[in-house]
């Protein structure tokens, strides 16, 4: 299911269609309107590297590309800034056990908890049960890695290549992973993309190598119409990695944080996805 501003659910509902963006990743339709209960906190002891990484999305053949992010790791959190105007900033607050969502046009912000997160997570693996809709979301489909820094995965209509590199310091791998995975999660509770969950795997894959995406190719095919035509659509992100945050990075996240608290608060199953 797609939802359009001003539409709102409270309950998850698988669906098969799918919206084409961000992070290659995905997501499908679930709300997020649960009790607060205990939250999972993941934060190292020890102090954590801090490094920045900027992914730009294209479609087809395109120079240009039609998303840029620039995501940014330091102090345990996580920063992900969209380039254009209508998307949301995110904040991943791992040391709070928050996901916070700052919409800049409207000046409104929203969260969600991880706990949250990981319970819906779990909860559309353990009750989407039809052998054709866990096809079809690629939910059982197996990654293989093709050669030390490249891997593969493949399901009903959809085919991901992953070009990968390590970073000097093995940690910035094992946080980047763990960005990517807290993005799908996001991702199941407001819709966006392919579904996400052969992109977790792919994930958990390339952490334990401590490998990172450098280049990531996917192919979408679907047949349209009472005739079934194939249309294909083809994605491609790279990402670039630099073990620092500058100060136009710095500035944003100084930003990011004066938005936390000025910007008007929304409760998550009131905002406008």
């Amino acid at each position: 299911m797609i939802l359009k501003r001003g539409q709102r659910t409270r309950r998850w509902l698988p669906s098969g269609n799918w919206i084409i963006g961000g992070w290659l990743i995905g997501a499908m339709a679930i709300a997020a309107s649960l009790p607060a209960t205990a939250e999972e906190t993941l934060v190292s002891t020890a102090p954590p590297p801090t490094w920045s990484a900027l992914t730009k999305v294209f479609q087809g053949d395109a120079q240009r590309p039609a998303e840029t992010h620039q995501i940014a790791y330091q102090n345990g959190v996580y920063y992900d800034f969209s380039a254009a105007e209508s998307q949301p900033w995110v904040i991943f607050d791992l040391g709070q056990s928050r996901v916070i969502m700052l919409d800049r046009e409207r000046q409104q912000r929203t969260s969600i908890a991880t706990g949250d997160l990981v319970r819906l997570t779990a909860r559309a693996e353990s009750e989407i049960t039809d052998e054709q809709q866990r096809a079809r979301f690629g939910m059982d489909a197996q990654p293989m890695r093709t050669s030390d820094l490249n891997f593969a995965l493949d399901y009903e209509g959809t085919r991901y290549r992953i070009s990968g590199m390590r970073a000097s310091n093995p940690d910035v791998a094992a946080q980047y992973g763990r960005f990517v995975d807290w993005v799908c999660r996001l991702n199941i509770a407001r819709p966006r993309g392919v579904p996400p969950f052969a992109r977790m795997k792919l994930n958990e894959m390339m952490t334990s190598h401590d490998v990172l995406p450098e280049e990531t190719k996917v192919t979408l095919t679907r047949y349209l119409g009472a005739d079934r035509i194939a249309a294909t659509i083809r994605l491609r992100s790279s990402m670039s990695l630099q073990n620092e945050i500058d100060d136009a990075i710095a500035s944003q996240i100084q930003d990011a944080q004066t938005m936390r608290v000025v910007f008007e608060e929304v409760p998550w199953d009131q905002y406008e996805h």
